[in-house]
């Protein structure tokens, strides 16, 4: 597993569940010590006993060392600069599971495509998506998630791995549809948190969320992918758990968006970017690549929440939207 944030080490307990020995890479030392001496992630996965099957490594070279599947729980931000310090490490042999939402600022990479990139081949991968707090899985709530490849097979070697009395999976052949839904998810979550921050009711999100999904499906379309898939756990189903769940933390700096906050002072008081912030500027400016090729498809609500965000408009302005 290589990550060792809520949802990485979440993951890499499922795995401990079933029976495996996980190798946790931890790029920070004082988490690598707590899980090795205390069986524990306090600052990312609180309130939580792990197993002693996880073994947590900084050296990425030792996490690698004979494994056969790579899980990578890594924030799409950062994603490329870990890749690039597995390079050294990759073999065609290794069979790959895609956790990361996001699409990457500039190149507009989705997080299996930054993996092709990196690696410069076709990597044997799977795509994980769906509604899953990572607290909740931790937790051992039931759950259940989308597991989307090309590749059938792989698919289903993945199934049997990761399905347990609680963790459940549905098989699809739409990786891009999945990635397409956990990403622009993060972005809805974001401005149904603005909702609540500037005192809308729950008729307003609903509308909020009738509208997005609305996109959402175009979106996808746009890229090829499948409409059943956004109707699906790694679409809708994650969509209206990031948004009305309360353990979302796009959904919180939308709260406090919508409360006045300004984006600089929320950042620098969580210490982290959720993912919607950046996802948000990617789908900005793959809308705007479309519109310079003629395409006709309007993305109002996300181009609202954009303003929102990066151009000083107000949540009077999204509504305003929503209203048309």
């Amino acid at each position: 597993m290589l990550g060792s944030g809520a949802w990485g080490t979440a993951v890499a307990s499922v795995l401990a569940y079933n029976g495996f020995r996980v190798n946790l890479w931890c790029h920070e030392p004082e988490v690598a010590e707590m899980v090795a001496e205390k069986n524990c992630n306090k600052r990312y996965l609180p309130d939580t006993n792990l197993s002693e099957r996880i073994v947590p490594f900084t050296s990425m070279q030792r996490a690698l060392q004979g494994v056969e599947w790579v899980f990578e729980a890594v924030p799409v931000k950062f994603l490329r600069s870990v890749l690039e310090q597995v390079k050294p490490y990759y073999k065609d042999s290794q069979k790959w599971v895609v956790l990361s939402k996001g699409i990457e600022n500039k190149t507009l990479l989705f997080s299996s495509e930054i993996l092709d990139h990196v690696f410069n081949t076709q990597v044997k991968k799977v795509v994980v998506s769906g509604p899953s707090f990572a607290k909740e899985v931790a937790a051992q709530q039931v759950t259940a998630v989308d597991i989307a490849s090309d590749d059938k097979e792989l698919a289903f070697e993945l199934y049997k791995i990761l399905t347990s009395d609680y963790f459940r999976a549905h098989l699809i052949d739409d990786p891009l549809g999945a990635q397409i839904g956990g990403a622009l998810k993060n972005i809805v979550a974001i401005a149904t948190g603005m909702l609540y921050g500037g005192g809308h009711a729950d008729n307003t999100k609903a509308l909020l969320l009738t509208r997005a999904l609305h996109e959402i499906v175009n979106f996808a379309m746009l890229w090829g992918a499948k409409k059943d898939t956004v109707y699906g756990l790694s679409g809708f189903g994650d969509l209206s758990l990031t948004c009305m769940g309360s353990l979302s933390r796009n959904l919180m700096v939308g709260k406090k968006l919508g409360a006045g906050e300004t984006l600089k002072d929320i950042l620098s008081s969580t210490h982290a970017v959720p993912e919607g912030v950046n996802t948000v500027k990617s789908v900005h400016e793959m809308i705007q690549q479309w519109r310079s090729l003629g395409q006709a498809l309007e993305f109002r609500v996300f181009e609202a929440i954009y303003d929102v965000i990066f151009r000083d408009k107000t949540v009077d302005d999204l509504i305003h939207v929503l209203k048309e």
